[in-house]
């Protein structure tokens, strides 16, 4: 106990001043005293004066000063990015006494608050204030106990450190009166616990951090951080590992998911390690199912970090979050998550919505969810470790189902199914084939048999054939050879779209040998079709010519009309690529002439506009071809289309207007680019090269050939490799450069072999012309 000067005095004082009166009064002291005792009178006038004097100093100095604590814990030693959250912080901080940052587990709350604290603190010349709440944890830190310490590190008084959580939180904002302090409170449990441990004045600030929306408190959410701002961060914390390996670099930044934590982690280890490269330590992340188990570090893990969430959630909010992991999509609504979770919609609604508070799940838009990549993964090893298979799979063949349901109902309408399908295209091309992984063939099946129709543009070819594969591998793990074949057709064709012409014939070939084996004429006619089109795109032109009318003979005999016209149209543009254009005309006229009245076929005109072309009817090209164009806007059929404007390339080209020529196979470019189409990306860049060898921009030419070389090998398309090579070398040969064209048309001429590929006959002329001798 202090003992104040003054204190004592006054005491002395008193002693001597009761002597004093004892002896004026005819008292006596004891024997050893009495000696003494005519200097009590003097004694006490010393004293009085020296207690006066104490009293004085003391009013002038006035309280001793209160303590001033510094118990900020270190700025984090590594910290980049955050300009747009630091930002953020201060807005709010300006605009009020608390701010609280909330985020998921391991996103970097903490760092960020110790960060703006620190820059701060000059503000608050009273001193720092810093509580771990612990609100993560089963038994989080009680209001009392803190409000107890903060009152003692502030110089409160032993006696004034005691009583309820309400008389505390008085004497806490009493203390903190007048004064200028920063007080930070890491993860708090929710606003229930921080709230008695706010300052009153507005002299403070407090800054919180936590996992969950803090009703009543001014927030900022804490996102994951950008590309940019995770390798920022990664490189200030391992720089040396970053500078050698940039695509390592990359792939560990993709798996990290903006994480700090993972990143922390992932650079103590690379730091602890020399002798791993930042491509060994990708590695062992990529592997989805090892990546938690990678991501540690000594006690420090991401998982751990989630699994404390993720208990603290209620058993219902549990079984949603696991389930909605395993979503196959990046996104999903709440109807998908009452199907996997096997509850009802409102259910579903109302513990995503929990989720969302809990940091846990993000909901981009009104109605969508997403996890992040990280905490997808700690879902799924939840799902595995809590669930049986047999309940995931059930779970999974709800979602096919619904998917099915959804796809009737919007079937009626093509704008309903269009916006339909852009919303839900991804998850239900995820969901399906994760359903063949999982067995659930008789779902699959369903749902690829109703959702195909609804794919109707030419952009959703790629995304059709990707379906059709999966129904294939249904149907032939179901052992069910009729719906083999039936998927076997619109597989063989998404192959040809998309230019692997090797692969659409292997399967067209299939698709013959099993309706043969089955004695289906409509299955044995739509197979020899198909097969005929791959013939025709690898220049067998007889067999493609057998295959095709042998098709229409028994598209005829069923009385299928529709099928007669497709088939005469693939007909008559095999004609045309195997330069028979005479035999062409009558065939595609007679497919016009079939469509029924007021009926346009873009397909069919576009291919009798070229065939009139080739056959010197230009003015009947161009009329067609104007059609075409209309009909292809009108009708959103963008493949046709794309084929139309190159078709009035072809037109422009002959009649030597140069520019519109150039824009018109460019155009057509953009177009196949848009919709995915590489063969026919392939072939605008052949047709680019084309043009300008006719006007004698060469150079340009070359550019234009190497591009489509190179698009045709990617397809595994020999032949036209070897074209556009031949078409290079006489590009090189009219710039003079001869030994190059020789070597380039003798690889390309190996590469064609005897394919009969039209209209090369002008090239090797022109080629011979020019390197003779």
């Amino acid at each position: 106990m202090r003992l104040v000067p003054t204190a004592v005095a006054s005491v002395l004082l008193s002693v001597l001043l009761a002597v004093a009166v004892n002896v004026a009064t005819g008292g006596t002291l004891p024997g050893p005293l009495s000696g003494v005792a005519g200097l009590a009178w003097p004694a006490v006038a010393v004293l009085a004066v020296v207690t006066g004097w104490l009293a004085i100093r003391q009013q002038r100095s006035g309280p001793a000063p209160s303590p001033v604590p510094a118990e900020l814990p270190a700025a984090p030693a590594a910290f980049a990015g955050r300009a747009a959250d630091l930002a953020a912080v201060r807005d709010l901080a300006a605009g009020g006494p608390v701010v609280a940052l909330v985020g998921p587990p391991g996103v970097g709350k903490t760092a960020l608050a110790l960060r703006f604290a620190h820059d701060r603190r000059s503000h608050y010349p009273d001193g720092q204030l810093f509580a771990l709440l612990r609100g993560a944890d089963p038994d989080p830190v009680a209001p009392g106990a803190v409000l107890a310490r903060f009152l003692r590190v502030l110089g409160v008084p032993d006696d004034d450190r005691g009583g309820s959580v309400d008389d505390l939180a008085a004497r806490l904002r009493s203390a903190l009166d007048g004064r200028r302090v920063l007080v930070l409170l890491d993860d708090a449990r929710d606003a229930g616990q921080v709230r008695p441990l706010l300052p009153g004045g507005s002299g403070c600030l407090v800054v919180v951090t936590s996992r969950r929306q803090l009703p009543g408190l001014p927030q900022h959410d804490v996102g994951a951080l950008t590309d940019e701002e995770s390798r920022a961060l990664l490189s200030a914390a391992a720089p040396q590992h970053l500078t050698a390996d940039p695509r390592g670099t990359a792939d560990l930044l993709r798996y990290c998911a903006g994480f700090p934590l993972a990143l922390g982690i992932a650079a103590a280890r690379l730091r602890s390690r020399p002798a791993w490269s930042v491509a060994e330590l990708a590695r062992r992340l990529a592997d989805e199912h090892r990546r938690l188990d990678e991501l540690h570090l000594g006690d420090l893990t991401v998982r751990s970090a989630f699994a404390s969430a993720y208990a603290d959630l209620p058993v219902p909010d549990r079984r949603v979050f696991r389930r909605a992991g395993s979503h196959p999509g990046r996104q999903f609504g709440t109807a998908d998550a009452a199907a996997l979770a096997d509850v009802s919609e409102a259910e579903a609604a109302a513990a995503l919505e929990r989720l969302v508070d809990a940091h846990l799940v993000e909901s981009p838009a009104a109605g969508r969810y997403r996890l992040h990549d990280l905490l997808r993964l700690f879902a799924t090893e939840r799902v595995a470790a809590e669930e049986t298979a047999a309940e995931r799979k059930v779970g999974l063949v709800r979602l096919l189902d619904r998917i099915t349901a959804q796809a009737i109902t919007h079937s009626s309408a093509v704008s309903s199914a269009s916006d339909w399908l852009s919303r839900e295209r991804d998850n239900i091309l995820a969901a399906v084939h994760q359903g063949v992984a999982a067995g659930s063939y008789e779902a699959v099946w369903t749902v690829v048999a109703t959702v195909g129709p609804l794919f109707r543009s030419a952009g959703d070819q790629p995304d059709l054939l990707a379906l059709w594969t999966d129904a294939l591998a249904a149907a032939t793990a179901l052992g069910d050879d009729h719906r083999r074949v039936r998927a076997l057709r619109p597989v063989s064709h998404g192959q040809l779209t998309g230019g692997d012409t090797a692969a659409a014939l292997a399967t067209a070939e299939q698709a013959v040998t099993v309706a043969r084996r089955l004695g289906d004429p409509a299955a044995l006619a739509h197979a020899l079709f198909g097969r005929g089109r791959a013939l025709r795109h690898r220049f067998r032109y007889a067999e493609a010519e057998s295959d095709l009318t042998g098709a229409l003979d028994r598209f005829t005999a069923l009385g299928d009309t529709e099928q007669q016209i497709e088939v005469l149209d693939t007909l008559g543009t095999m004609y045309q690529v195997a330069g028979r254009y005479a035999e062409a005309v009558p065939v595609l006229e007679r497919a016009l002439a079939m469509l029924p009245e007021q009926t346009e076929h873009a397909w069919t005109m576009q291919a009798l506009s070229a065939a009139y072309q080739r056959t010197g009817r230009t003015a009947e090209a161009t009329g067609l071809n104007r059609q075409v164009l209309d009909l292809t806007r009108r009708t959103g059929d963008d493949l046709a289309h794309a084929y139309a404007l190159q078709q009035r390339g072809w037109l422009a080209t002959d009649a030597s207007r140069h520019s519109d020529a150039s824009a018109d196979m460019r155009a057509s470019l953009a177009v196949f680019e848009r919709i995915r189409n590489p063969g026919g990306v392939a072939s605008a860049h052949e047709a680019i090269g084309i043009v300008a060898v006719s006007f004698g921009r060469f150079a340009d030419a070359l550019t234009a050939f190497d591009t489509s070389a190179a698009l045709f090998e990617r397809l595994a398309s020999p032949i036209e490799v070897g074209r556009s090579r031949l078409y290079r070398a006489h590009a090189l040969a009219e710039l003079g450069r001869l030994g190059e064209a020789r070597r380039q048309a003798a690889d390309a001429e190996r590469l064609i072999g005897d394919a009969a590929v039209p209209d090369l006959g002008w090239v090797r002329e022109r080629l011979t012309t020019l390197t003779a001798g």
